[in-house]
């Protein structure tokens, strides 16, 4: 039913205007409701539908990005529907004569001379010279319509002395803008107020020394077998039961003397223990 619709869609843009979703969508059901009432025999009336589309370009409360955008598809729309290419693309002429930065307008002209029934390399061409030409264009966009030509002329251009050419440009575009952005960047680094050898090097930041509490301590003391068990405990570590002996190895005298001719006596073999590990909670001060 095109009628109850439209009249909902109506009724919704009547209470909250400014909706592009909701404009497209009875500019859909007219041109629907006109293909319908056309049939097999006659060319549908889009009157309509065209003037739908050139009262929301036109619109003074209408932005300029969604004036350009209404514009497009209108464009396309003569270009797709109506196959009247050279109403598009005097509908996309007039929108960059009233929005010259948009880069989306100079592309759909690129396009519009790129999907022409019969190929024409200098219709092309014409036009992405055309928007490397515009003076409200950044750099950077002309750099990627720069790179559309570059593409264009090695993939289906005939003139090599164009191709030689048009890469020298693009090269020196290129070099440009990454010129200025260096440019900008050494300011920025100037404004900072510190130079490079007040700086702080990573190397200082993590830079740590040892200090005597940070080392790690041994405590020795003869168990009941042949052997001798050392317990050792690392910095941060509590043993479990530590007794006087183990707090406070005895010192002995250790140091023997051998003359010649007497048989060297062999140390006794050190079996190793596990490392203390686990933290006790209850603190036992040294």
């Amino acid at each position: 039913d095109f009628e109850k619709a439209n009249s909902i869609l109506a009724n919704f843009d009547h209470r909250y205007p400014g909706y592009a979703v909701i404009a497209l969508r009875r500019i859909g059901i007219e041109r629907r409701f006109a293909m319908k009432q056309a049939g097999d025999r006659d060319s549908p009336d889009y009157s309509s539908v065209i003037s739908r589309f050139e009262r929301l370009i036109h619109d003074s409360r209408t932005p300029r990005k969604l004036s350009a955008f209404y514009a497009l598809k209108l464009a396309r729309f003569h270009a797709k529907t109506r196959n009247d290419r050279k109403l598009a693309e005097k509908i996309i002429r007039d929108a960059i004569n009233r929005d010259k930065s948009n880069p989306q307008l100079y592309l759909a002209l690129v396009d519009l001379a790129y999907t022409a029934p019969l190929f024409n390399e200098r219709s092309v061409i014409e036009a992405l010279n055309e928007v490397l030409e515009s003076d409200q264009l950044s750099d950077e966009d002309k750099l990627r319509f720069s790179q559309r030509k570059l593409d264009f002329l090695e993939d289906l251009g005939t003139d090599v002395e164009a191709l030689q050419k048009h890469l020298e440009y693009h090269t020196q575009l290129q070099k440009s803008i990454e010129n200025i952005a260096v440019s900008n960047k050494r300011p920025a680094e100037r404004g900072s107020g510190e130079s490079v050898d007040k700086k702080v090097r990573p190397s200082e930041c993590y830079a740590a020394y040892p200090t005597p509490q940070q080392q790690q301590y041994y405590a020795g003391a003869p168990s009941a077998d042949n052997g001798v068990a050392a317990v050792a405990v690392p910095y941060g570590t509590i043993p479990t039961a530590a007794t006087a002996a183990q707090q406070q190895p005895p010192i002995s005298n250790t140091a023997q003397y051998y003359y010649h001719g007497q048989q060297q006596q062999q140390p006794a073999i050190v079996q190793p223990v596990p490392v203390l590990t686990t933290i006790q909670p209850n603190y036992v001060q040294q």
